[in-house]
This record gives structure tokens, C-alpha cells and sequence, in this order.
């Protein structure tokens, strides 16, 4: 329950007015101690020069906006340093964080089908909006129409100097985003000279013959790769300046980059070729191993649907028995295409002590382009006219008999509601229509192109100063923009699929379109010829492939000013500290405003692979702020080394467009015990809201592909199916089920939302052995809580509820069409609207670990360590039980949920500046959901193994002005576990794997370059 405004005052006042009555003074101090070794939970090494890559020194801690060195911070923290970006030769910076085990995938360059075009930060597995993204300490806009999460192409990974990332509440400090933590991009602002930096990179992966996927692509008649590919070439290259002028009172840093990724299509790779199925018993005895090749129903020569009859496309102009499914996997884009440019600078001039301007400006554009297979009809139309001079004698005797034919004389079925008698608007006759579905593939037209391009600017404007020994300011404004722009190809008309199966023999003899008839409402209509091999003709492509279109804004105005004191000065310390309390004071408006757009075909529904209509959306929201934070050291080197309690509190006041307002209340209480200076105890709570986004509350509801299960399809219904006939099936049915395991949902927005709350404890314990200087180590424990959770049940989790137990809650979301279908037509779908819902949780363990060792005149050895244990990750829908997902995948849980995840790096560096490292990244082994929740176990998808990857790098510096690097991460080319597409919801799992979580394309090499003058 959120406290009243009055209340948290009144707690937060007693609080720091308690503190007040101790003394001392200035902040923490800023100096490493003696014996101090690297940041904690740094995954640095020591640079070519034999100095280590950073120090703990002068660090502003992501999670306080008090100055602190980060082994002394209260929040637990992993610092990433520029020479980890270097080492693994990453040009994504998604990648690079994504590799920490405290990181679950967002989006990224391996989502082709649903991408949106982003790359975002997912911490705790929670989602990519309870988390915040910084860039020097301040906010980076929301990224994308879709969504509030930022869009991290935009940082420049060349002139990145440190990578914060905090994984924890840090509400009252930063906004209500901060419910999982914080990611700080620490930019080098202060970099003088020319720096050029290039960098080449690809894929190379041994497709290895004889193996189980290829003997399924071979049973299947598909081809499959062998030997050895390389692809996805990748060129990155950023030029920086950066000087001082008038006297050092200013500086200046600017820079401009450029990447072009190439793609990679799935049919480069033995496992992404087909669709992975389970197969069968027989199979299996046959020597086929776990996998078939499985598909889609909508096919290169058709599937067709009549009342009692599935049938395709044979020899001669026939419909034969059955249906041949299309291997929808080859055109599907891996790893998606990409161009960015990036350009920016960051400016700082001193006027004097008390007035320090300063700006920064930042521009992304970025385009790539998301690849699936070619659209088609997809059970759009379900009648055709018997006079259609198309069908052949045998298939008009099949669509027109007497069972099949409709009569119904509402023309409602051109809505898939009910059959009927057709009328022609023009002549007036009345002729009869039999019920065809067909579902077709456009394999003529190639593949669909989903062109995304983002182009986003970020301003900020302010001036900071020292006002007195004791007091100074910081003042920004900031202003950022994303224009989005989606362009979707090689899609076809639903109007038009039914205008140009509409067919008649026209005056001269030769078919043509009733609606090209004299006095029809389409001369331009093209017959579209489905019904014979070879049937199909440019100029109907020509007419029926249409592009939609969709544009949108997404903006963000932050005004922020804070004073920061060190009140020791005044003689507010404890008598048993040196160092005195420290206090922030500061207030923020924020706004963020949402501008989406969508074309006519969009707005309509009219594209067939798109689902139900994309309608046009605008919001806003403002918010008013206050927030505090307080540090005071009790006790500095006196009966023990150090005891000191920090405090925050935030107040937040939201109104947004539809005319809804709420205040929210944030805080937190840390602690921070060393009772001598070789280990330090830590422990904090964090009380977070997260407010709901222009998203959450005006994303318009519509029909679209939002599961990958119908438990009730593929058999006979019988009387023990109690939870199919809840959701309206009867005894005696059958449903088909969906061959490409995709099926509908109603999603959106609510303009009725709450805040969700989340309380979140850390405790930990950090030593630093003076006797073995260079070592660090750190263990914390972390619980996350979250209740009032927006977004959706989950359209899989509502149809495994309600089929297992026929709860009348669960069961009254699902909407089955007449064919009790979830996926041929828009009728059929799962209410999965965006509400608060119970809550989710997380809790477990992190563990860093450091240590450099100098070797004298032989150089030095670094060593690091970073894993975390996941206890529990858990989903309470609300009315049922909450189910808990750490260990587990599929399409319940989603993206795997490794128990534990590390990554440990050893590094040596010789006095001449030669460099070698090695990255072990390991991850353990996850079990298939529905299989953990009491579903049936099968020998190709019960458990995704250990993953072990070795990544392996060499630098070189020369003179003062040169330094190399080469090296391959997933050393070995290890294949990633794979899946089946039952069990591989489209977006995050793509190509029957997780390319965010796991290496998919094989062994990546990279080369790359810096030259400094």
C-alpha cells in the first residue's frame, strides 16, 4: 500500500534530523585505502602498459548521488571497464552487458520476427521497463514507440569509460524506473587528442555433417550446410577529439562512429534450417534422432480447408488429400542487418569556482531491417464462387458439392462469421459459394522486410558550481527524442486476397476479377491463381503485395536541480567520525510524450501477416518530484573502522492525458559495518514504485501472434477434457492445431493502471585481506518484490490454467472462432491485456571476485570473477497459484533462467605491452516449464545442457601510440542448445535457439585497432 505524502514526510524529516544529531566532516572519502584492491566486481584487467585499466578513485556511485569509492558503496555494484569492451571485441554494447550474469536478454540483434529495432537492458529478468539506463548519471530516453525502455545503439561504445551497473532498488534516487536497478554509461568526457578506432569482426561456425538436425533437414528433402561458413561481417569505426582551450578553463570531446553489421540468414546454420518438431516414435526407432522438420500449414502449394476435408494443391490443377508443411526457417533472418551512425559531444567551461557550464549532445541513427518468411494468405478468405473459372472440374466438384456449399444470405462470412448465397452488387445475380480456407504462401513474392529505422537526439544544458566550502549545485535541462520510422514489405492486402480470388470469365473470355468487371469497385484487380502449380503471375503479385506504413515519437523533457552539502563543516558529525553528514536536496519535472502513427493498411487490418489492426496512439504523462538523500558516517577509525547509514526518500506527483493523477512515495535505508578495514558488512532496503508508462496506459488493444500453445488442439476431444470444454469446445471435436505453433491474443494497453510497488533488501559482506593486497571479494544477497505487477497473465499461462483445472476465470479469457481456433482467424484469440496483476519476485546471490598480482620486471596477472545463484524468479497472476521459473524455459517462463551464471576472466601482461586473456562463460542447465509444472516429458526438449564458452583475446601496444587487439570468443564454436518450436515463443527464441542468451552463430573473430596522437 502506498503512504500517504504526509506521512513519508514526517518519517523522512525524523530521520535526517536524527542523523543531524551526530558530526563530522566532508563525504566519504575519495582515495583508495592502503592495501585497496580493484573495484568490486570489476571485470577489468590490467592494460598493455602493466597499470591497472581504472581505479576505485573519485567514483559517483550508480545508486547514490553522494560521492563514494565502490567497494565502500552501500548497493551492491559491477563495474565494467573499457578494457572488458576491447577484450571481447564487442560493437554491441547490449552484448557486452548482457554477458553479466545479473543480466537477462531484452532485445537484441537476434530477434528478427517481433523485433522492434532496439536493444535494451534487461536486469534481474524482470523486464526491460523496471530498469534505468544512465549516460553520465543522467537519463537516456525511452528508445522506441513499443516501449518506455531505452535504446542502448545509442551509446558510443568506442569512448565508453566504465559500465555501472547497480541491481537493486534505486527508486528514491533516480525515478521510478529504477525498480531492478540502474545501468550508468560512464562516457570519457575528459579524453584529449585524436583517437581513431576500427574494428572487423565475423562469424565462423564447422556445420558438422551426419549429425541429428541434419538428418532431419535430409528426411525432410530440405537442404542442408556443411562445412565450414563465415558471415555476419561486421565493420565499427569512431573517430574522437577531445582538447582543452582558454587557458584549461574549458574542454571539449567530440566524436562520430559508424557500424554496418551484415546479416545471417538461418539457413547458414545445420540447427536454425527447418523449424525443429518433436519426432515421433517411429522416428526415433528409424534412427531420426530427437528432431523432425516441422512447419507451416500455409504452404508453397496450399493448404485448403472445406467443411470435412483438408486438401493441397496436386498435378494438373487437382486437390489432392493432406498437406505438405513450409519450411518457414531458411529466409529468417539470425542476425538482423544493421547501420548505425553516432555522433555527439560533451563541452565544459569554467567561469569560476561557483558557475561551471556545461553540454552534451548526442545523435543515433539506426537502421536494420527484421527478415521472416514470405506472407501469404493465411486462412484470410474462407469462400470462393462455384463459377470460378480457375478451379478445375475436379476441385469445383469438391468446393461446390452439396456439404459444402453456403447458404446462409447475410454475406457475413466474408468476416469468417457465416456462409451465404453471394448477390452481385453489379448484376444482381445470385450464385453459389463453397467454404474454401485456404492458407498459401507467397513464395513467388519473397520474403517479408520489416525496415525499422530509429533517429533519436539528446540534449542537456547546465551549469554546476561550488557555492561555499560546504554547499554546491548542479542545474540541467535535458531534452531527448526518438523518431521512429517502419516501413513493412512484401506483405499482401487482405482486401485484396478476396477481390482476386473473386474470379469470373470476362468478355473476351479470359478471367478476370467481378471487381474489374465494368461498373466494379476495382478495375485495377489482378486474378491471383492458387489453384495450379505455376499459377501465380507477376501482375497479380504486383496488385496484391502493399506496404504499410508506421511512424511515431517518442519525447522526454527532464528539468533537475540539486545541492549537495557536507555539513561537517558545520559541526554535523558524530564525535565518533571524522567525516560529517552529507545531504542532497533536489527536484525534477519529467515528461514523457507518445506520438504513434499507422497507415490505412495498419489501421484496417489489411495486411495479412499482421494480425488485427495497429491503431494510432498519443499520451503524455508529467511528473513533479522532491527527493533527498543523506549519508553520515557514525563511526571513522575509532573502536572499529567504519559504520555509516545512508537514507533517501523520493516524492513523486503523476497526472498523464486521460486524465488520471497519483502520488507516489519512494525510499530506502542502507548500512554499511567494518569493524576493521579488511571486511566491511553492508545491507540496505529500497521501497520502489514503479508508475505506469505512455505505454501501459494508451498501447491501443488489438488482435496479434502472442502465443505458442493450444492445449486442446491435435486430438479428440472426449468427455475428460473437462478444461477444453470450459473454453466452449465440444465432445467429439477436433482442432487443428497450428503447425508454426503461433496463436492469437487481444493485447494493449490500460488506461486504468496502477503504480506498481516493490520492495527490494540487499545484504552483503565485501572483504579486502590486507595481507594479500590486490584482492577483493564480495557476496550479496538480493530479494526483490514486486506486487501490482503491470503487463499481461500471459496468454500460455492462461491456457494451461484453464485447460488443467477448467477455472472459470482463466477459461473466460479464451474466445475460440468457429472453428475452435485460436489461429485461423482473428476471431479466435486470448483476452491478455495489460493489467496489474499479483506480483513477481526474485531473490539469490552475487558473487564478485578480483585480484592482481605484479610480477615485478615479468609483468602482471589480473583475475576476476562475477556469478550469481537464482533462488526463485516467480509469477503470481493473481488468482491462482504464483509459479517460480528459476531453472526453467519455455513458453511459460520464456527466456531461460540459468540456477547460476559466471563468467570468470585471467589475464597477463608482459612489460612490452603484450596482452593475452581468457573468458570462461559458463551457464547452467534449464528444464522446459510445462515439463517442472507436471507436463508430459519429452527426449528432445526436457532440458536445455550446460553451456560452457572460452573466449581468448590478445593485445599489443606499441610506442605510445598503437594498440592492437585480436581474438575469438566462443573459442571452441560450440553449437547452442536447442529447442523445439512448441516450445520456442517467436521474438526472444529465434532460429529453434535463445540468441540473447546463448553464442548462436558460432565462433566470432574480431580485429580491430586504436591509434592515439
Amino acid at each position: 500500500m502506498i503512504k500517504s505524502k504526509s506521512a513519508l514526510l514526517g518519517s523522512a524529516a525524523s530521520a535526517f534530523a536524527a542523523m543531524a544529531l551526530f558530526a563530522g566532516p566532508a563525504l566519504a572519502q575519495t582515495t583508495p585505502e592502503a592495501g585497496v584492491g580493484p573495484v568490486e566486481g570489476q571485470i577489468e584487467q590490467a592494460s598493455s602498459d602493466g597499470e591497472p585499466a581504472s581505479s576505485s578513485t573519485d567514483l559517483v556511485v550508480t545508486g547514490s548521488r553522494l560521492r563514494s569509492p565502490n567497494l565502500e558503496s552501500a548497493s551492491p555494484i559491477t563495474v565494467l571497464s573499457a578494457v572488458e569492451l576491447k577484450q571481447t571485441g564487442t560493437t554491441r554494447v547490449e552484448d557486452l552487458v548482457n554477458s553479466l550474469p545479473q543480466v537477462f536478454a531484452g532485445q537484441n540483434a537476434g530477434y528478427s520476427n517481433g523485433s522492434s529495432g532496439t536493444a535494451t537492458i534487461n536486469l534481474r529478468g524482470l523486464g526491460s521497463e523496471r530498469n534505468l539506463v544512465l549516460v553520465n548519471g543522467r537519463r537516456l530516453m525511452p528508445g522506441d514507440p513499443g516501449s518506455s525502455a531505452a535504446d542502448i545503439n545509442a551509446i558510443p561504445g568506442a569512448i565508453i569509460k566504465r559500465v555501472d551497473v547497480l541491481t537493486g532498488g534505486a527508486s528514491s534516487v533516480y525515478g521510478a524506473d529504477a525498480v531492478t536497478g540502474v545501468v550508468n554509461f560512464v562516457l570519457d568526457t575528459d579524453f584529449e587528442g585524436l583517437r581513431l578506432d576500427g574494428q572487423y569482426s565475423f562469424y565462423n561456425h564447422n556445420n558438422r555433417a551426419g549429425g541429428e538436425v541434419q538428418r532431419a533437414l535430409s528426411a525432410r528433402g530440405f537442404g542442408a550446410p556443411d562445412g565450414q561458413v563465415a558471415d555476419g561481417g561486421t565493420v565499427d569505426a569512431t573517430i574522437a577529439f577531445g582538447t582543452k582551450f582558454d587557458d584549461d578553463r574549458g574542454h571539449i570531446t567530440a566524436y562520430a562512429g559508424y557500424r554496418k553489421i551484415n546479416a545471417v540468414t538461418q539457413d547458414r546454420r545445420d540447427y536454425s534450417a527447418c523449424a525443429l518438431g518433436q519426432s515421433t516414435a517411429a522416428q526415433r526407432a528409424a534412427g531420426f534422432g530427437r528432431y523432425n522438420c516441422g512447419g507451416s500449414a500455409t504452404s508453397a502449394n496450399g493448404t485448403f480447408f472445406t467443411n470435412d476435408a483438408t486438401l493441397q494443391v496436386g498435378p494438373g490443377s487437382t486437390f489432392i488429400p493432406g498437406s505438405t508443411p513450409f519450411n518457414f526457417a531458411p529466409t529468417n533472418y539470425f542476425q538482423r542487418p544493421d547501420e548505425r551512425y553516432t555522433a555527439g559531444f560533451f563541452a565544459s567551461y569554467e567561469v569560476s569556482e561557483a558557475v561551471k557550464p556545461y553540454a552534451e549532445f548526442m545523435f543515433m541513427d539506426d537502421r536494420t531491417v527484421a527478415q521472416i518468411a514470405p506472407s501469404g494468405n493465411f486462412g484470410n478468405t474462407f469462400s470462393i464462387n462455384c463459377d470460378n473459372p480457375l478451379l478445375s472440374a475436379q476441385q469445383r466438384a469438391i468446393v461446390c458439392a452439396p456439404t459444402n456449399l453456403l447458404t446462409a444470405p447475410d454475406g457475413s462470412v466474408e468476416a469468417g462469421v457465416a456462409p451465404f448465397n453471394f448477390i452481385d452488387p453489379v448484376s444482381g445475380a445470385n450464385y453459389q459459394r463453397g467454404f474454401l480456407q485456404p492458407l498459401r504462401r507467397n513464395v513467388e513474392g519473397g520474403p517479408r522486410r520489416d525496415d525499422l529505422q530509429h533517429t533519436s537526439y539528446r540534449v542537456v544544458a547546465g551549469v554546476r558550481g561550488d557555492i561555499s566550502p560546504v554547499w554546491n549545485y548542479d542545474a540541467f535541462f535535458q531534452y531527448g527524442r526518438t523518431n521512429f520510422a517502419e516501413t513493412y514489405f512484401n506483405d499482401f492486402s487482405v482486401s485484396r486476397l478476396g477481390r482476386s480470388l473473386d474470379v469470373i470469365n470476362g468478355p473476351s473470355g479470359a478471367p478476370i476479377c467481378r471487381s474489374a468487371q465494368a461498373g466494379g469497385e476495382d478495375p485495377n484487380c489482378v486474378p491471383y491463381n492458387i489453384f495450379a502449380n505455376g499459377g501465380v503471375t507477376a501482375e497479380a503479385l504486383n496488385y496484391l503485395q502493399v506496404p504499410g506504413f508506421q511512424r511515431g515519437i517518442n519525447g522526454e523533457t527532464v528539468i533537475n536541480g540539486s545541492v549537495t552539502g557536507q555539513l561537517g563543516e558545520y559541526g554535523i558529525k558524530s564525535p565518533f567520525a571524522a567525516d560529517g553528514l552529507g545531504i542532497v536536496l533536489g527536484g525534477e519535472y519529467r515528461r514523457e510524450t507518445l506520438d504513434f502513427f499507422s497507415d490505412v493498411t495498419f489501421q484496417t487490418g489489411d495486411l495479412a501477416g499482421q494480425g488485427a489492426p495497429t491503431l494510432p496512439v498519443a499520451g503524455k504523462f508529467d511528473v513533479k518530484e522532491f527527493f533527498a538523500e543523506a549519508r553520515l558516517p557514525i563511526v571513522n577509525d575509532g573502536f572499529f573502522h567504519d559504520l555509516t547509514v545512508t537514507g533517501g526518500y523520493r516524492y513523486s506527483s503523476y497526472e498523464n492525458s486521460a486524465g488520471g493523477s497519483f502520488n507516489t512515495d519512494t525510499y530506502k535505508i542502507e548500512g554499511e559495518f567494518a569493524p576493521i578495514r579488511d571486511i566491511r558488512f553492508r545491507g540496505g532496503y529500497n521501497r520502489a514504485v514503479r508508475a505506469p508508462t505512455v505505454q501501459d496506459l494508451f498501447a491501443p488493444n488489438r488482435v496479434a501472434l502472442n502465443g505458442a500453445t493450444d492445449p486442446c488442439a491435435g486430438f479428440v476431444i472426449t468427455a475428460a477434457d473437462v478444461g477444453c470444454i470450459a473454453q466452449g469446445l465440444t465432445v467429439g471435436q477436433t482442432v487443428a492445431a497450428n503447425p508454426a505453433a503461433q496463436y492469437n491474443g487481444l493485447i494493449g494497453g490500460n488506461s486504468n493502471l496502477l503504480p506498481e510497488i516493490a520492495d527490494t533488501y540487499t545484504a552483503g559482506v565485501v572483504l579486502q585481506p590486507s595481507f594479500l593486497r590486490g584482492f577483493a571479494l564480495s557476496v550479496d544477497y538480493f530479494d526483490i518484490k514486486l506486487t501490482g505487477a503491470i503487463g499481461g497473465i500471459g496468454q500460455d499461462t492462461i491456457l494451461d490454467i484453464c485447460t488443467t483445472s477448467a477455472d472459470p476465470f482463466f477459461c473466460g479469457l479464451i474466445n475460440r472462432d468457429q472453428f475452435g481456433s485460436l489461429w485461423r482467424s482473428n476471431n479466435g484469440f486470448v483476452v491478455d491485456t495489460t493489467q496489474n496483476i499479483g506480483g513477481l519476485s526474485t531473490r539469490g546471490i552475487d558473487v564478485n571476485a578480483s585480484y592482481t598480482v605484479g610480477l615485478g620486471s615479468a609483468g602482471n596477472v589480473a583475475l576476476s570473477f562475477v556469478g550469481t545463484y537464482l533462488d526463485e524468479i516467480k509469477t503470481d497472476p493473481g488468482v491462482s497459484d504464483e509459479y517460480d521459473c528459476a531453472g526453467l524455459y519455455g513458453n511459460i517462463c520464456g527466456t531461460p533462467n540459468p540456477k547460476w551464471r559466471h563468467q570468470a576472466r585471467a589475464s597477463y601482461t608482459s612489460p612490452e605491452g603484450l596482452g593475452v586473456s581468457l573468458r570462461w562463460r559458463y551457464f547452467d542447465s534449464v528444464l522446459l516449464d510445462t515439463t517442472a509444472l507436471g507436463g508430459t516429458v519429452t527426449p528432445a526438449n526436457r532440458r536445455l545442457p550446460v553451456q560452457n564458452y572460452f573466449d581468448l583475446s590478445f593485445t599489443a601496444r606499441i610506442a605510445e601510440n598503437y594498440n592492437f587487439r585480436i581474438g575469438a570468443n566462443n573459442l571452441l564454436d560450440k553449437e547452442p542448445p536447442l529447442t523445439t518450436s512448441q516450445n520456442c515463443p517467436a521474438g526472444a527464441c529465434n532460429g529453434n535457439t535463445w540468441p540473447g542468451v546463448y553464442d548462436a552463430l558460432g565462433r566470432y573473430i574480431y580485429a580491430g585497432v586504436t591509434l592515439d596522437f
